[in-house]
């Protein structure tokens, strides 16, 4: 610990600021519970919009954000908007893992478990609306898979920190 770091005695330890992935300058993104700067309320909502409406209505509300001139042009927005579609994507793609799944095992099993197995379908039901969460709480964060795959596709561009 160096001793810019170390604070005086009696006072509140210094916060921890993000850690640079090797061979980087900067930070891939902002802390964590730290909501983004230059993010308004309109922001928050939007992205939190992008990600709940997933669950009732695909790909209206973060398709509006990426045409809509105004909403382009937040970084913060669009930055929800794409990756909502790439959660959107692998949802889809879940999806159709978990009817195969119901199939074959409500087949083996004579119908008996399909009592269950319907649950499957509703699990991205759970992350939808915890991103949602998160983006409300105006937070920039990464989607285990999505987020990289989108980053290096270029279809998503790095936050700004």
């Amino acid at each position: 610990m160096s001793l810019e770091e170390m604070s005086p005695a009696g006072s509140e330890p210094a916060p921890e600021k993000p850690i640079a992935p090797e061979g980087t300058s900067e930070p891939s993104m902002p802390a964590p519970d730290q909501p983004a700067p230059d993010v308004n309320e309109n922001d928050r909502l939007m992205a939190a919009a992008a990600y709940a409406t997933q669950v009732i209505l695909p790909i209206v509300v973060p398709a509006i954000m990426l045409l809509s001139e105004e909403n382009k042009r937040r970084v913060f927005q669009k930055y929800h908007a794409v990756q909502s579609l790439g959660f959107l994507v692998a949802a889809v793609i879940y999806e159709v893992l978990a009817a195969i799944v119901f199939v074959v095992l409500s087949v083996v099993s004579l119908g008996c478990l399909s009592c269950i197995l319907w649950v499957l379908f509703l699990l991205p039901v759970v992350p939808a609306f915890y991103y949602a969460y998160r983006a409300y709480q105006g937070q920039y964060f990464s989607i285990p898979m999505v987020t990289d795959f989108l980053l290096d596709s270029k279809w998503l561009e790095k936050p700004p920190v």
